[in-house]
């Protein structure tokens, strides 16, 4: 059995939205660029702390919590536009990663599951597509992340973003994909990606894991 999630990590523009387990608070540092606040049930409440890290430069984090995490999200869930995404961290043989440079920011290949599609599929079709790279091997689960953004109509959307490794398994020359506003790929060793910038956190927060 898999152990039950006890928080959610959700980024709005390089800041956090935190959903937890009122028994996890005392897990968890805090500054005074965090907002610690429970949950009541309210779902239009949420509204006020999307706002808060979408407008103001106050708080880092906002902290909410409840006795019923999974309530919580789906509350949340509910009022967004459901986004599912995947994407990949590539590595080839010399122990190296594909970082693609896009609209001004470090970035991995990824992008929306379509109709009917699954995540591992996804991922790698998303791989291929954004590098030019076709001979690559789908191999594990690299983590989730989890975004709220605004689209070009100004509706809010829930991005959930599954990441897999995926190897090269033999020598190709990358391509970035123009159309999607690709303008640079490279290989980095994993220190090296670490370190880049700009680049969104939660990316560095991935490679981080590895």
């Amino acid at each position: 059995m898999s152990k039950e999630r006890q928080k959610y990590e959700i980024y709005i523009n390089d800041r956090l939205l935190i959903l937890m387990s009122e028994t996890e608070l005392s897990t968890i540092s805090t500054d005074q660029k965090s907002l610690i606040m429970p949950y009541k049930g309210l779902k239009k409440s949420l509204f006020q702390y999307m706002e808060i890290l979408e407008k103001s430069s106050r708080f880092e984090q906002v902290i909410l919590f409840a006795a019923d995490l999974g309530l919580m999200y789906d509350d949340l869930k509910s009022l967004l536009n459901w986004v599912p995404a995947a994407g990949g961290i590539i590595h080839n043989q010399e122990k190296k990663i594909l970082m693609i440079f896009r609209k001004g920011l470090w970035d991995l290949p990824k992008g929306k599951l379509d109709p009917n599609e699954d995540f591992p599929t996804a991922g790698l079709r998303e791989c291929q597509e954004e590098t030019g790279l076709n001979a690559l091997q789908l191999k594990s689960k690299a983590g989730t992340t989890w975004h709220i953004y605004r689209d070009k109509k100004g509706i809010r959307c829930l991005k959930k973003t599954k990441w897999y490794h995926l190897n090269l398994v033999k020598d190709q020359i990358p391509v970035p994909q123009a159309e999607e506003n690709i303008t640079d790929i490279q290989w980095f060793t994993i220190e090296d990606a670490r370190r880049l910038s700009p680049i969104h956190k939660s990316v560095t927060v991935l490679l981080n894991k590895i």
